[in-house]
Order: C-alpha cells, then structure tokens, then sequence
C-alpha cells in the first residue's frame, strides 16, 4: 500500500495520496514507516504541522530508523523558521 501511496504521490494527486497513507497508517498503527510516509505526503501538501506530528509518531515508533529522525528534524526546524 506504502507504494502504491508513492505512485499517487508522484502523479501529483497528493490529496489522494495522503488518503492511501491514512490507510496504511490504520493498517500498521505500531510501525513507524506509515507515518513517515504520511508525514511526507502531508509536507508535499504544505500542511507543515501534520507532517511534523506524523514524522514525531514515526520517531517514536521507531527511533533507530534514520530517515524518520531526519524527516522530523528538517520539518521542525523548517516551522521554526515561518
């Protein structure tokens, strides 16, 4: 489903895209890559506090992954910032 999420995401139909990771988010509540993806979606969509929420799950779920730490970092600073 996380692919298929990126397919959608990299048509340009964010909107749905961020649907597809909802689902996948519900389907997998205790890995942390769901989130991340969500999160990623979310950033795409300019929804910079529902990305950094979701990129903070992903770190929590699973805070040895680095993409997740640097995701929530780079988004985090980037609304300290405006």
């Amino acid at each position: 489903m996380n692919t298929l999420g990126y397919q959608i995401l990299g048509m340009n139909r964010t909107k749905d895209a961020i649907e597809i990771f909802k689902l996948n988010v519900e389907m997998f509540p205790k890995s942390g890559n769901p989130y991340d993806s969500l999160g990623e979606a979310y950033l795409e969509d300019n929804q910079k506090d529902l990305a950094l929420g979701n990129y903070k799950k992903a770190v929590e779920l699973d805070p040895k992954k680095r993409q997740c730490r640097a995701s929530y970092q780079t988004t985090r600073r980037q609304g300290n910032k405006g």
